[in-house]
């Protein structure tokens, strides 16, 4: 027999959420999103089960690993598998088993899901993105949702208090980005012996597509396979590192393409500003001291109330979105919000939609953009302050982690029975 957790009140009338037992799988690397995810999944009444401290290779299929996932299930009556990206053993699994999967993807453009257990009619998948939410469907995902990233609301409450009795007012910085560069790229890697015909072709595309934030994908769609044939004609050891369904020329462009774009723009940008004022980049690039001039440099920060106290201590957050994520809002500026930080970033028309526009947040489009809005709210302390202010309050109702769940569970039961 089902148990249901029904709402209070008026929400009794409208809502029952079906109490489930739940297995949640890291992938790639122990996630702080995954302990939230769990935390909420309880929050909301269910039973969430972590399946080791070990993450699993997400597109490596390990008959070892699928055996031990059945036997869990079946030991525990788990009725779900859930985890951050597509885990392929984890969807075999939940297929042979008869039980659903959901993915929670947090990377876009999301590419480890195109192969046939990507297109079993058991998986289900939550995008940020809604351009990749398009492509997903059009790779034939059968149940994809769109869905903002989210922050544990709770913990965020009890940092900002902690934050503010040890700010007491005041800033730390006047500009600070916490990130890399970028500098590790395939395209340094694997492409400096080309011809310099071809390099000249290439740096058009990055001078075309870098320092422009105006919602245009200026590098989608510039390189052929012809141009990946002569590459490897010339340098036979060239290998594109594609296992999945998909071209060979999306993983060049999202890959090669893509990153080095944003080595260039995240360099560029950092030394602009810091012509002209003081910038603080938080950092684990070993290379940075080399590319950036005038430019405060400061250590890795660990994730959580660390990264909450350099965005609630900062007069300006930036961020600069990679042109690979075409509509979906970073978590980056989720965080910053539920720090309570003000946040100056890269124009999307998709986090525009989410958030008001110089009211909730602050976007450019151009490098001068940049410059001009950085002196205007570096000298309008109150404005800013509201800002960032009414952009907390925004994130902290709307894009918690037991909405996003609690929307993603109910989906999936609704759905289902059409």
């Amino acid at each position: 027999m089902k148990n249901y957790i029904l709402g209070k009140g008026i929400e009794a009338l409208q809502w029952a959420v079906y109490i489930m037992k739940i297995l949640y799988i890291d992938g790639h690397v122990k996630e702080k999103a995954g302990t939230d995810i769990v935390q909420a999944l309880r929050n909301l009444g269910h039973d969430a089960q972590v399946y080791s401290d070990q993450p699993i290779r997400v597109s490596v299929l390990d008959d070892g690993i699928v055996r031990d996932l059945m036997s869990c299930v079946r030991e525990h009556q788990i009725e779900m598998l859930l985890s951050i990206h597509f885990i392929m053993c984890a969807e075999l699994a939940a297929f042979q088993l008869g039980i659903r999967y959901i993915a929670m993807l947090w990377d876009a453009p999301y590419t480890g899901i195109y192969n046939p257990l990507g297109r079993m009619g058991n998986v289900w998948v939550s995008t940020f993105d809604k351009l990749d939410m398009a492509r997903l469907t059009e790779g034939g995902v059968k149940h994809v949702l769109y869905q903002p990233l989210a922050v544990n609301a709770k913990e965020m409450a009890q940092w900002n208090r902690e934050i503010q009795d040890t700010l007491q007012g005041r800033y730390f910085h006047d500009i600070s980005m916490i990130g890399g560069l970028y500098e590790k790229n395939l395209y340094d890697e694997h492409l400096q012996q080309i011809p310099p015909a071809l390099q000249t072709y290439f740096s058009s595309i990055f001078e075309e597509a870098a320092f422009k934030w105006d919602g245009v994908n200026r590098i989608y769609g510039k390189t052929g396979s012809e141009i990946l044939q002569y590459i490897q004609k010339i340098n036979p050891e060239f290998r594109i590192p594609n296992n999945q369904d998909i071209a060979d020329m999306r993983i060049f462009e999202n890959y090669y393409l893509i990153r080095k774009a944003a080595n260039i723009e995240r360099i560029g940008v950092l030394n602009l500003l810091a012509e002209t004022h003081a910038v603080k980049f938080y950092t684990n690039s070993q290379a940075a001291g080399k590319m950036l001039v005038n430019v405060d440099l400061g250590p890795s920060v660990l994730y959580g109330r660390a990264t909450s106290m350099v965005y609630a201590g900062s007069r300006i957050n930036l961020n600069i979105s990679l042109k690979g994520i075409e509509g979906g809002t970073p978590l980056r500026i989720m965080d910053i919000m539920g720090a309570g930080g003000f946040v100056l970033t890269s124009y999307c028309a998709e986090t525009a939609e989410l958030f008001e526009e110089d009211h909730e947040i602050v976007m450019f489009r151009t490098p001068e953009e940049l410059l001009e809005k950085v002196d205007y709210y570096l000298a309008h302390d109150k404005e800013r302050e509201q800002i960032a202010q009414a952009g907390h309050k925004k994130v902290m109702h709307c894009y918690t982690y037991e909405r996003k769940i609690k929307q993603l569970l109910e989906w999936v039961e609704t759905e289902e029975k059409f």
